[in-house]
């Protein structure tokens, strides 16, 4: 009776805390292989030893024969006769599962041996910190640091900073919140750490790339925005006015301009009666200061052309002009130094 009891009691040691009721926990790196141990497997006596997941065989193992047989997934599994552990192969998310290990007697009874739940996780990425500048009331800022990471299952983060003698984990969390220092070098950082039960990754980033902009030029920048297009529109204002100002007086006068690039020529027809002879003279007169004359008589005419009459179209004029009876000559010459046409 006590040999019964005994062997009970040793048969409970061996199963541990890996009994059907209470499984081990174990993870798994995806992609990766991973091993299912036995312990104290040189104390096991069987005639069978078997593998199951989720309660249904994968592999059954015959010592007496040493064959072994896979029921699911037979490239994936490998089974080692001396061990008898179970290696999986390539790791994926369906691999995760309850996987417990037993003997079978020679009566075909099934002891179990041990069991294992599986969790298969994915490597944590390289963590990412996004920087965010809050300005105060007393015109200090502050940063905020936020860790984050893109892939990963049940991801853990926390922060260390890293002092000129020393490193420290400092919180717990993707945020961390920082009043920059204008004296941090280079040897002083903070890491954020994202780790898993299968993976561990980490980002650093220096104190003195945390800065703040000047005090205030946050909540400023609107109001210089503004300012800038106001001024941008108070120019634009300006030089239409100036624009529509020239254009209403003409602007300033070009003879080439205004004619095309030709000097436009103004006639003017000059008539000469001296009394008691009938001699009649006509002189065309044009800005090129040019005279006509008769045979006897010469007249030359300067024509100073107002400003204020150059859009009024070109025509000819008749001067009348009365010489005299003293002053003319059979063959008089007279010279008319300046006339202005009103």
């Amino acid at each position: 009776m006590k040999d019964l009891l005994l062997t009970v009691l040793l048969h409970c040691l061996i199963s541990g805390t890996g009994s059907e009721s209470n499984p081990t926990d174990r993870y798994g790196l995806d992609g990766e292989s991973f091993h299912l141990d036995v312990e104290e497997y040189n104390n096991l006596t069987f005639k069978k030893f078997v593998w199951k997941k989720n309660s249904k065989i994968i592999m059954e193992y015959n010592l007496k024969t040493q064959d072994v047989d896979y029921y699911k997934n037979e490239e994936k599994l490998e089974f080692d006769k001396k061990t008898f552990s179970l290696l999986i192969k390539n790791l994926e998310n369906t691999d995760s599962g309850l996987y417990k290990a037993e003997t079978v007697n020679d009566d075909g009874e099934n002891i179990h041996v041990v069991t294992y739940k599986l969790r298969v996780q994915a490597a944590v990425s390289k963590p990412m910190i996004n920087l965010t500048e809050t300005s105060n009331a007393n015109e200090t800022c502050s940063v905020t640091l936020n860790c984050s990471v893109e892939y990963g299952d049940d991801v853990f983060i926390h922060w260390e900073e890293t002092g000129v003698n020393n490193t420290k984990s400092i919180t717990n969390g993707s945020f961390l919140e920082y009043t920059p220092v204008p004296s941090a070098g280079d040897e002083e950082s903070f890491t954020c750490y994202a780790e898993n039960r299968v993976s561990k990754n980490s980002t650093t980033i220096t104190k003195n790339k945390l800065t703040c902009s000047q005090p205030g030029s946050v909540l400023m920048l609107p109001w210089v925005i503004i300012s800038v297009g106001v001024f941008l529109l108070v120019i634009i204002i300006i030089f239409k006015c100036r624009r529509k100002k020239e254009k209403e007086d003409g602007g300033e006068y070009n003879p080439r301009t205004a004619s095309g690039g030709q000097i436009p020529t103004h006639t003017v027809t000059l008539r000469v009666d001296v009394e008691d002879s009938v001699n009649t003279t006509y002189a065309s007169v044009g800005e090129t200061n040019q005279s006509t004359s008769t045979e006897k008589q010469t007249s030359s005419v300067y024509d100073l052309v107002r400003k204020d009459r150059l859009n009024q179209p070109p025509d000819n004029k008749t001067i009348y002009a009365t010489v005299q009876k003293t002053s003319m000559k059979n063959n008089c010459s007279t010279t008319i130094n300046r006339s202005k046409i009103r």
